[in-house]
């Protein structure tokens, strides 16, 4: 599989004290879903405390495009009355979530990651056949130490941690605005980086502006 370049982009600028190597970590994971389910042909890892997710891709397979080269969401319709009539059959739900679903991704599995009682990392897996994860899910939790109660089939069939992969640079750049920010303010007031980031959500929340806004303007008159 390939790493997505915005997911390339966001590790070359992602530092974590708790994870040495987030690449190391998304290979790793590759090699225990391909030998698990061949016909894996993505995978995508969220940092839970971070909200970052990280992803790969065989394009080879057809991976995350959408069907038919079309963008996400172009061309989808208004749901018939039969459609909304059998909306909580869940075998009913997947059929009609496969039509709508991206080139080469026939089923998925999220799976999390407990360590301490709380969910830190979230796993899915995509594969291009609709029963691949039948009957294996329970030697993926045993590998990827996930939590079995915890996981959830064809949830994902959009790809939608794909979007979140290609927006996790500018999170990144958004947060260090935001860092650059508080460590200013704690200087400048004698804070902690605590207190100083609950200072400047009270200031935005005031404004009425979002939290990078507010660092950004505190970034002027600070600097």
């Amino acid at each position: 599989m390939e790493l997505l370049p915005q997911s390339r982009e966001a590790l070359d600028e992602y530092v974590t004290p708790s994870i040495d190597d987030v690449e190391d970590l998304l290979r790793v994971i590759e090699g225990w879903a391909l030998r698990a389910v061949p016909e894996c042909v993505a995978l995508s890892v969220t940092l839970l405390d971070d909200d970052l997710t990280f992803t790969l891709v065989d394009s080879s397979a057809g991976g995350g495009r959408p069907p038919g080269g079309s963008e996400p969401g172009a061309g989808t319709r208004s749901p018939s009355e039969q459609e909304r009539r059998h909306a909580l059959d869940e075998a009913e739900w997947a059929d009609m979530a496969r039509e709508r679903a991206f080139e080469g991704i026939a089923s998925t599995v999220s799976l999390p990651v407990v360590e301490e009682g709380r969910a830190v990392l979230n796993i899915d897996l995509y594969a291009s056949t609709a029963h691949a994860f039948h009957d294996r899910i329970d030697g993926l939790v045993a590998a990827l130490g996930a939590w079995q109660a915890g996981a959830v089939t064809n949830a994902d069939l959009g790809f939608e941690t794909l979007r979140r992969a290609q927006a996790a640079p500018e999170r990144l750049r958004e947060q260090r605005l935001v860092d650059v920010a508080v460590g200013l303010v704690a200087a400048r007031a004698g804070l902690t980086t605590d207190d100083a980031l609950d200072l400047l959500r009270e200031a935005a929340e005031v404004a009425g502006i979002g939290e990078t806004q507010a660092a950004s303007v505190a970034q002027r008159l600070l600097a």
